[in-house]
């Protein structure tokens, strides 16, 4: 625990020095998150459905993280909005497919750790892992929807006389960078974690067909497919509300001014 109170001191004179206020802001928003989170988990395992609670907990944490930092304007209302809808569509995307591919629970390599635990925990690990899958994504949703609903809202600071199109152009454009980094960040992220596992399937000389069929194998692929799901979709559809909410802002001022 000293070590974990080290670390974070660290972590907040760090982000102190290179954020200055925002970065004090992003620390505290990300104690804010966290027992946002602690508390979900608290509310799941009060028998609250999984799926409902991880839903609504996302948005609070999504509000949180765009808000505190970024402030109330449009740019943080159209990644808001948009991170909710592709959270949405990822989940209803994943459902039958997680509940058909028998991926929830603990795997065989996992038993021994709960071996000596009760099992009588009365949730349902299918929609566990949705949770999981909106969860994880969470995070590089928020922020390529941020990156480009910013990077749009500059280019028509710079420009006001763009279009819906051009604006929503631009931003596909800037999407498309982000997207190759923001997917190798989640997939090496998950890896990481598995990465004990690898070494234990390769130490017991375990064949590729074996460890392909593994379920903790398939659980920590089929996040990683679902979560690139999400962050495909995020691109288009901030895209798409940014460059209305830009322009349609435009011409409310021009009519107010008439």
């Amino acid at each position: 625990m000293n070590i974990i109170l080290i670390l974070l001191i660290i972590l907040f004179i760090l982000m102190t020095i290179v954020g200055g206020t925002r970065g004090i802001k992003s620390f505290f928003t990300l104690i804010l998150n966290f027992f946002t989170f602690f508390f979900m988990l608290i509310l799941i395992g009060a028998k609250i459905d999984p799926i409902k609670v991880t839903f609504i907990c996302a948005i609070f944490i999504s509000f949180f993280s765009l808000f505190f930092i970024n402030g109330f304007n449009k740019k943080t209302f159209s990644s808001l909005l948009s991170v909710i809808i592709v959270i949405f569509l990822v989940m209803f995307i994943t459902y039958n497919m997680s509940m058909n591919a028998q991926i929830q629970g603990f795997s065989n390599e996992q038993a021994e750790t709960v071996a000596f635990l009760s099992l009588y925990v009365q949730l349902n690990f299918s929609k566990i892992v949705i949770c999981e899958i909106l969860i994880g994504l969470l995070g590089a949703i928020i922020d390529v929807s941020i990156s480009i609903s910013s990077s749009m809202n500059e280019i028509y600071k710079n420009d006001p006389m763009s279009s819906k199109y051009s604006l929503f152009k631009s931003g596909m454009n800037i999407g498309k960078d982000i997207l190759g980094t923001m997917t190798n960040t989640l997939l090496f992220a998950y890896i990481s974690g598995f990465m004990t596992l690898i070494i234990y399937f390769n130490e017991l000389n375990y064949p590729i067909s074996t460890i392909i069929n593994e379920k903790v194998f398939c659980s920590e692929v089929f996040q990683v497919l679902s979560c690139g799901i999400g962050i495909i979709l995020i691109i288009p559809i901030t895209a798409l509300i940014s460059s209305r909410l830009l322009v349609l802002n435009m011409r409310s001022k021009k009519n107010m001014t008439v």
